[in-house]
């Protein structure tokens, strides 16, 4: 099997990283739990970081899935075709990769207030 394309390979870098952040926010949010200093805004950040991981990267990059699905058929089926649908992808990588780079660096503000939080608890 051919290694994926290198604009495919971003978005993975992109999905895998949210996913790596979401566990250590939910982490922090744990340590503020056992420790009881968990409330209101801590949950609703945890909320967040969840649905970035799981919602809002999956939206922005919808088209992105959809021309790597086809794409991916097409390598087989159809190898001229695929050239130009990874063009297509590629150029939609380049459209959406600033957003998902939001949606990551959101993701690294909300650790920080919980790191903040828990090294306040630690004292």
């Amino acid at each position: 099997m051919a290694a994926r394309p290198e604009p495919l390979a971003r978005i993975d870098r992109y999905f895998a990283a949210a996913r790596i952040a979401h566990e250590a926010i939910w982490d922090l949010h744990h340590e503020l739990v056992t420790s009881e200093g968990a409330d209101k805004r801590t949950r609703e950040l945890l909320r967040e970081a969840a649905r970035i991981a799981t919602v809002d990267m999956s939206d922005v990059s919808a088209e992105v899935r959809r021309l790597d699905a086809l794409w991916s058929a097409q390598e087989l089926l159809d190898p001229a075709a695929a050239a130009d649908t990874l063009g297509a992808l590629a150029a939609e990588v380049d459209r959406v990769e600033p957003q998902l780079a939001r949606l990551r660096a959101r993701q690294d503000e909300i650790a920080r207030e919980l790191s903040r939080r828990v090294k306040e608890l630690d004292g």
